[in-house]
């Protein structure tokens, strides 16, 4: 029972808080499963239609423990993508809420966007304080 309560985050006298926490990212839109290797990889844009809002999960890599975490997310891929980053490729938004995201997402840090399977990897430029 105090395990579980542990887990609810009714340590320390008091209950977790979750932050809104927000980053941009550099992402690689992986090939589906029943994808043929000998096409060119999918347009990013299609994965993830410019200036619309994406609801999805996204696994991140603990810091210290290195165990993965999924969270739910809203992606936006604003479409501001200079041309040297090609059709695949994109730089995202990711909005998320929780206590501990610093712990996952920091710049430089490997991410996966997931949906069923994994649509696609990034890495973590920057983070967003709006």
């Amino acid at each position: 029972m105090i395990y579980f309560l542990f887990l609810l985050g009714w340590h320390s006298g008091g209950a977790m808080t979750p932050k809104p926490y927000k980053f941009q990212a550099f992402v690689t839109i992986s090939p589906g499963q029943e994808t043929d290797p000998s096409r060119p990889p999918p347009a990013a844009a299609a994965t993830l239609p410019p200036g619309q809002l994406k609801r999805m999960a996204v696994r991140g890599e603990h810091h210290r423990t290195h165990g993965s975490h999924f969270f739910c997310a809203l992606v936006a891929n604003s479409d501001d993508n200079p041309d040297w980053i090609g059709d695949n490729h994109a730089i995202v938004t990711v909005m998320l809420t929780a206590e501990d995201a610093a712990d996952y997402f920091c710049a430089g840090d490997h991410f996966a966007l997931w949906l069923g399977h994994d649509i696609a990897d990034g890495i973590v430029t920057r983070r967003v304080f709006a």
